[in-house]
């Protein structure tokens, strides 16, 4: 599994923490190598979300409660929208005994726009073509 100490999809960085890109993540969750964690809030959760095995919600605001549901036996990727949220969970994660917790570099947009597979309830968007278009699949 790549990662980075740096993002290259995202300004925001805090120091120490790993950044994976969408590609590299999207093959760690298919190998089973990694489970991911969304930290966003339900109701955005509720709007799109990464519907893979290992892919987990846990929002940032109940993460702390719900330390012991996360397993340690794999690397932890953690998302958001855009990658702060999930950076700042990536930080705490290690101080918290994850070590090998990543952040995804540019977070859901960013994995949106790779093109790699996601659920919508948007109307304009849709699975078939990854959201990224207003056909009527």
């Amino acid at each position: 599994m790549t990662t980075s100490d740096t993002p290259s999809s995202q300004e925001f960085n805090i120091g120490g923490v790993k950044h994976i890109t969408p590609d590299n993540a999207y093959s760690a969750l298919k190998s089973g190598d990694a489970i991911m964690i969304d930290v966003r809030e339900e109701y955005e959760y509720m709007v799109e979300f990464i519907s893979l095995i290992g892919v987990y919600h846990l929002p940032m605001s109940s993460i702390m409660d719900n330390l012991h549901n996360i397993p340690k036996d794999k690397p932890v990727i953690t998302v958001c929208t855009a990658g702060v949220r999930s950076a700042k969970v990536t930080n705490m994660l290690k101080s918290n005994g994850f070590p090998d917790s990543i952040n995804l570099d540019g977070g859901l947009h960013e994995w949106k726009e790779k093109g790699l597979p996601y659920e919508t309830i948007l109307p304009d968007a849709c699975n078939h073509c990854h959201g990224s278009c207003n056909c009527t699949h």
